[in-house]
């Protein structure tokens, strides 16, 4: 069959070779016929890249290459094993586990991480949802969202960005601000943000000759004017940007924000204690899902092994698929409308590209670009 393998010799270090043997049938999982697939970020950095230090990336594109890329699909059961819930010809979409790879033709999905697909949705759609809503869902739920909480999203036009302020809209938040560029702003409204607020708002007003208080930047003063207008701060920022790469590092988010008295709810000690101590979240966390080396270290830890040695109020989430199935099911609901009246979220498809050397090249070098808003697809 055809799959879509790593290969750091290739441009964009990807390629498709069609002799991949096909996998087989398991009493533990689905085979699926690939309708499509989500291409993310952690794919085209070759899954473990950006979690290791510089000296290290080298050593662990040679571990990866051969391996087949990719995590998301969607598609039609071929194969399931009795009594599991599932019959041929069924439409689903879900997750595989790292370097099994969602980019071929043939796949086989581990019963724990596929659930029906949205009858809503395409299987470009479907495919798009699976990591960056699952990210959002378990996200929401291990920090204690509740309904009608203010929540900050960064990188709001992004792949998972997008999608964040939907779920939270989905599910009842009160206020959702997004941060974007001047020129997605229109789209992060039209995806549910209540308000945007630019981040390349200062190289606006520079060209319009405007002046610029130092003490004070154009994003930093918007989130002020949000705050004050709402009378709350935000209880739940949601860092879609921040990673090991110094781009993101130069844009300081964290620092702005925190900097910015009043914008970030101050959680109360003794109620966040009683949070940690029972696994939930409190008002005044700072998000981020991506980071340096000694982060991703962090997040292992309290993922295996439950030790958290983050700073309270503040984290690196780390997506878990064992187990997902109920966040598929979820994000099932709220693309078709049935848990609130104001459901339907839909990712939106940026690119979609066919299951070529060359297709598989473009959608790795559209997410290296960092300028896709919305998500890259490639269909078998």
């Amino acid at each position: 069959m055809r799959a879509a393998v790593y290969d750091r010799g290739c441009p964009e270090g990807i390629r498709v070779v069609a002799n991949r043997a096909l996998p087989a049938p398991s009493k533990n999982a689905l085979l699926v016929r690939v309708k499509a697939c989500g291409v993310n970020p952690v794919d085209a950095k070759g899954v473990i890249g950006d979690k290791l230090p510089p000296f290290m990336r080298g050593f662990a594109r040679r571990l990866v290459d051969g391996k087949i890329a990719g995590f998301d699909l969607s598609g039609v059961v071929e194969h399931a094993p009795p009594g599991c819930g599932f019959a041929v010809g069924d439409e689903v979409y879900g997750a595989v586990p790292p370097f099994r790879g969602a980019l071929a033709e043939l796949v086989s999905v581990p019963l724990d991480q596929v659930a029906a697909k949205p009858q809503s949705l395409t299987h470009e759609e479907a495919a798009a949802l699976v990591l960056p809503g699952v990210t959002v869902a378990q996200l929401l739920d291990q920090h204690g969202f509740a309904a009608g909480q203010h929540v900050l999203v960064l990188g709001a036009s992004g792949g998972v960005g997008h999608l964040a302020v939907q779920v939270l809209r989905a599910r009842g938040a009160g206020f959702v601000a997004g941060v974007c560029s001047a020129k997605n702003a229109a789209f992060c409204e039209s995806v549910g943000a209540h308000a945007v607020a630019a981040y390349d708002a200062d190289d606006a007003e520079k060209e319009n000759n405007k002046k610029i208080d130092a003490s004070d930047d154009a994003l930093v003063a918007s989130l002020r004017s949000m705050v004050e207008k709402n009378e709350r701060p935000f209880d739940l920022v949601i860092d879609t940007v921040t990673s090991h790469d110094a781009r993101d590092a130069s844009c300081a988010y964290e620092r702005r924000v925190r900097g910015a008295k009043g914008v970030l709810r101050l959680a109360d000690a003794k109620a966040r204690d009683a949070n940690v101590k029972n696994k939930k979240g409190s008002p005044g966390e700072y998000v981020v899902i991506g980071g340096g080396t000694a982060e991703w270290l962090k997040a292992g830890l309290k993922r295996v092994c439950g030790i958290d040695l983050f700073a309270k109020g503040r984290e690196l989430f780390w997506i878990q698929f064992p187990g997902c199935r109920k966040d598929l099911d979820s994000l099932r609901a709220l693309a078709d409308g049935a848990e609130d009246t104001s459901g339907g979220i839909k990712p939106r498809i940026a690119q979609t590209h066919p299951l070529t050397s060359e297709g598989a090249r473009a959608a790795f070098a559209a997410l290296h670009s960092r300028r896709t808003v919305g998500k890259v697809v490639v269909t078998p």
